[in-house]
């Protein structure tokens, strides 16, 4: 009888598939391991935007946690939207108290259409309850941004900008450099204390790629859960977010990751 590792995905609902739990889900089957989930929103949302935005009660996210908890050996989890500070704070809580699940925060802040996915008043709890618990933070620029208050503009700035963040949190940071202008790869930076990593792919044209930072964060969350290092587990799933992009699937007027590449 085959055992998978399990993992848990901790975010928002995306109502046309390409993102949020739904996204995570699919990747995590696709990279064979067993997909648990807590929702913190429902999202009214197509690739074109975020039309509306349903928050989850504190107590139902505590009581999905411990659903979860109690019955599931979790090996690794992610977190995506959270999205107010009093969900942050029943997640720290939940990891506080299960140290053993490693713990991969995606810190999701505004979704690419520019619509708000955390609340102002979070952005503080995310940083000084939820961060430090956690075996990697994954930010893109804009998100990098809004934790240290600086912009990153060029490709010279990744690593010390990643070295930067890292002395903040001391915890490894993964800066995505996807939104980086001028340049033909896609480049991210892993500094984990004591040395960086680059992982780099070429863009690809003429793809949707609503969906990928969360595929990302749930690819890497996978493979640490089937027991990969923190730098093979970040490789690895950038191979399979790119071939998941790269094989595209038509879905009506406008395509999307395909979680199915094999």
């Amino acid at each position: 009888m085959k055992e998978l590792p399990i993992t848990l995905t901790i975010a928002g609902s995306d109502s046309g598939g390409g993102a949020g739990v739904q996204a995570d889900l699919k990747t995590f089957t696709a990279l064979h391991t067993f997909g648990t989930t807590v929702f913190t929103c429902l999202t009214a949302q197509n690739p074109d935007g975020v039309s509306d935005v349903h928050e989850v009660p504190i107590d139902f996210v505590n009581a999905q946690l411990n659903a979860v908890q109690t019955f599931f050996p979790i090996k690794a989890a992610k977190t995506g939207m959270l999205f107010s500070e009093g969900i942050i704070k029943t997640v720290a809580e939940f990891f506080y108290e299960n140290p053993e699940i490693q713990l991969v925060v995606d810190p999701v802040m505004v979704a690419t259409s520019g619509a708000k996915l955390l609340l102002d008043d979070a952005i503080k709890s995310l940083a000084e309850e939820l961060i430090p618990l956690a075996k990697l933070i994954t930010p893109n620029l804009d998100e990098a941004s809004l934790l240290i208050g600086k912009q990153i503009h060029e490709e010279d700035q990744l690593v010390p900008m990643a070295k930067e963040i890292f002395e903040k949190f001391k915890i490894p940071v993964l800066l995505k450099g996807g939104h980086l202008a001028n340049t033909s790869e896609a480049i991210d930076v892993l500094y984990d204390g004591d040395s960086h990593y680059t992982f780099v792919k070429p863009f690809l044209k003429d793809r949707n790629t609503h969906g990928s930072g969360c595929t990302f964060s749930s690819a890497i969350t996978a493979f640490l859960a089937r027991g990969k290092k923190l730098p093979e587990a970040i490789g690895l799933a950038k191979e399979y977010l790119h071939k998941s992009i790269d094989e595209s699937i038509v879905t009506g007027p406008t395509m999307h990751i395909n979680h199915l590449t094999d």
